[in-house]
């Protein structure tokens, strides 16, 4: 981590309970089919909401038009642009048990879809069960006051503010998003956290990669090798 900071690289998130990396198609900016800058769009996304702990993971995506090659309604807060901006859609997911994001708003700009986010994003996170991810979530929600079910429910919460707690959604995630750090960063300048990653607590020596893994050659390069069938020893010592 320490050589990967020097050059400007931070932690990813695919290990926790955070956003993973955003997806985007090319946009604009080298398709001739996109309206929007979707690759830039993306990057302000992930920049807003990297390293934010959740419920569970959350993925995202922003499609530059509605050819919809990031597959954007697939995943739990996705944008698709349009000639007038963005159409917002929550709550979707692949996986098992595959479920298509609903629309919440449409025609919107970036710093709309924004705002909204951070209000869809906190309020998720201040009422759903621990590890449960946005679409069983927003199925359990309340219907709208006029029978629209939960997405209706999300649209009077989010954007009419019937519950009157958007202020409030609003300065958490500011919050969030002003005390983010790069947690492997600050491991790496502290030395008493960086003896907790120490390979032996009791001797400084370390023991090569290759003593411990086995290695293949697949196209050139090196990967571990497969786990051992069922009944057979996972190790690399031999009688």
């Amino acid at each position: 981590w320490e050589d990967l900071g020097k050059v400007g690289f931070e932690s990813g998130h695919a290990y926790g309970k955070a956003l993973r990396t955003v997806k985007s198609c090319v946009g604009s900016t080298w398709c001739r089919y996109g309206v929007q800058d979707s690759v830039s769009f993306a990057v302000r996304v992930e920049n807003r909401y990297k390293g934010i702990r959740s419920p569970h993971k959350m993925k995202s995506a922003v499609s530059g038009c509605v050819r919809e090659c990031a597959e954007a309604q697939g995943k739990d807060f996705g944008m698709i642009a349009t000639e007038n901006g963005y159409n917002l859609y929550v709550g979707g997911n692949g996986g098992v048990n595959p479920v298509h994001a609903q629309l919440l708003a449409t025609d919107i700009d970036e710093d709309t879809v924004i705002q909204y986010l951070d209000r869809y994003i906190m309020y998720y996170i201040l009422t759903a069960d621990k590890l449960e991810r946005t679409a069983p979530w927003q199925a359990k929600l309340p219907s709208g006051k006029n029978g629209g079910g939960p997405i209706e429910h999300l649209k009077e919460v989010i954007i009419e503010d019937s519950l009157g707690i958007c202020n409030e959604l609003d300065k958490r995630m500011e919050h969030l998003v002003e005390t983010y750090h790069d947690e492997w960063a600050e491991v790496v300048k502290n030395p008493e956290l960086r003896k907790q990653f120490k390979q032996f607590v009791n001797t400084d020596e370390n023991q090569p990669r290759e003593d411990m893994i086995e290695f293949v050659d697949m196209r050139g390069q090196l990967r571990p090798a497969d786990w051992p069938a069922d009944g057979q020893p996972q190790t690399n010592w031999k009688a």
